[in-house]
């Protein structure tokens, strides 16, 4: 039986078993793992937050603002230093972590696509669901067409998108079934900035306000859902999605009370031009949202204390990606840079993991599927991309790996595009070095350890060309293993009939 050829029976068969060996490929292709199932098993409380850096946070090096809560976390968990969103934009990294899988296995390369369940059939609520724990997602999806959904997939079409909402009002409402991916529970929405008048969806297409900041809302649901599981008595795998600290960045879009726990005067990273295209007052807004955050994480973990849950409930802190904020003269994301790829990722575990450790496996989205089943004792899927890191954060080792795929499929975040705001790209990302070849044929090679703002590029002054060298041979290697055959973002038109149906990834035509 090849790795795409297990089926959603077999899986399930596989899922309730108490012991299961499975193929577990990795980036560099790993061998196979004895996975066993415990009797007890662990809550999962997954929140990741959008376009939280991780040098906004305290235990990262943070100089703007206090991150109390996070850094409290870190404190009582596992640190990931190398924590990388291998593809540093919104639905690709949703689509990675709920997959396990390279952008192109999943055929999730760029915003607002559909993602596919018959394509993707063991997804991380797929996985713990079959395991007997209740499931739920709450806040952003982005892993829906919404209000796009027929404008095509190459230029925007204002009239177009104005049809579809005259005909479906409610176009962030994701309605139950496959497009869910297995969750459950319900309170959520495909993409809107609302976060001052924020409403989501629940299991039918209507609005329901909330009266309070988005993040506040998100974390009074959590709360709400774990006690309504610790009550039932079962376990819960819980996914909580804020979207701020995302754009805009703008007064009528930050929590009250908050920018006044910001300084008014900013520390800039020394890769920030002297005409920074990022505001003093932008970036401000900006942290204002990053403080909300902690503040919700800080009331989180004191749920947990108070409930008794702690003990038994894993809790993953992470982010999608970075934002440039003016480094390298860039603004957002879906650059190669440490500011857009570099994200926080913490783990704790009162009961399993040393508390204030630190780990520097280079580590993806891809990896928290297998992780996550690694460390709850589940069966991991074979068509699974990413490591199981599980040894790594409980200090026994493991696959402790050197170097990730890192890359960006098309030039416009909702449209397949080439050669336009942010060029295509692929690159290697080590414990050391950043590697990146764009489309158009240059390259660039930082060596993070001496230059962590990366401000000198190697590759152009031949000043490490043994390291140079043997990335780009492992970058060949590792585009392989992802069949990823490094194509403009117009390339990929023929994987979408629309932006509903994927018929065709990186693996070859998708089932009907």
């Amino acid at each position: 039986m090849t790795r795409q050829a297990m089926d959603r029976r077999e899986f399930l068969q596989l899922a309730a078993a108490g012991t299961a060996t499975m193929a577990v490929p990795g980036c560099g292709g790993l061998g196979t793992r004895t996975e066993t199932r415990t009797e007890t098993k662990p809550n999962v409380l997954f929140v990741f937050d959008d376009q939280l850096r991780a040098d906004v946070c305290g235990v990262y090096g943070g100089r703007n603002i206090t991150t109390p809560n996070i850094d409290r976390l870190a404190g009582e968990g596992v640190v990931f230093t190398n924590s990388v969103s291998s593809c540093p934009l919104c639905t690709p990294y949703r689509g990675m972590v709920q997959t396990g899988r390279y952008p192109t296995h999943s055929g999730i390369v760029m915003n607002f696509l559909e993602a596919n369940h018959v394509a993707n059939p063991h997804c991380l609520a797929d996985v713990f669901g079959a395991a007997g724990y209740e499931t739920g997602f709450i806040g952003k999806w982005h892993l829906s067409s919404g209000w796009r959904r027929e404008e095509g997939l190459y230029e925007p079409d204002d009239a177009a998108v104005a049809a579809y909402q005259n005909k479906n009002p409610e176009t962030e409402h994701v309605a139950p079934g496959a497009g869910r991916l297995g969750y459950g529970h319900w309170q959520a929405y495909n993409f809107l900035c609302n976060y001052n008048n924020y409403y989501h969806y629940e299991n039918e297409p209507a609005k329901i306000y909330s009266g309070r900041y988005e993040t506040d809302t998100q974390t009074d649901q959590a709360i709400a859902y774990m006690d309504r599981c610790q009550q039932l008595g079962r376990p819960f795998f819980l996914t909580v999605a804020p979207h701020p600290p995302h754009p805009p960045f703008d007064p009528g879009f930050i929590p009250a009370g908050y920018l006044e726990q910001v300084p008014e005067t900013i520390w800039w990273s020394p890769n920030v031009p002297a005409n920074n295209p990022r505001t003093d007052s932008e970036m401000r807004y900006y942290l204002a949202m990053a403080k909300n955050m902690d503040d919700n994480v800080g009331r989180l973990l004191d749920y947990l204390d108070a409930s008794g849950l702690a003990g038994d409930t894993i809790v993953v802190f992470t982010a999608d990606h970075g934002e440039m904020h003016g480094s390298h003269g860039r603004l957002n994301k879906m650059v190669p840079y440490a500011e857009a790829i570099n994200i926080p990722l913490i783990i704790r575990w009162p009961k399993r993991l040393a508390p204030g450790s630190r780990v520097d496996a280079v580590q993806t989205p891809m990896d928290h599927l297998p992780t996550l089943c690694g460390l709850a004792g589940l069966a991991i899927p074979r068509e699974v991309d990413g490591a199981d890191l599980s040894g790594v954060a409980l200090g026994k080792g493991g696959d402790d790996r050197e170097e990730v795929l890192i890359g960006n499929y098309t030039s416009n975040w909702d449209f397949l595009q080439t050669g336009t705001t942010w060029p295509e790209w692929r690159g290697v990302k080590t414990k050391q070095f950043t590697y990146c070849k764009w489309l158009a044929g240059g390259e660039e090679l930082y060596d993070n350890l001496a230059d962590p703002y990366q401000m000198d590029n190697l590759a152009a002054n031949g000043a490490a060309p043994d390291a140079l060298l043997r990335l780009r041979s492992r970058l060949s290697d590792l585009l392989a293993a992802a069949h990823d055959d490094f194509r403009p973002g117009t390339g990929y038109g023929e994987w979408y009939e629309d932006r509903c149906t994927l018929v065709r990834t990186g693996l070859g035509p998708v089932p009907g």
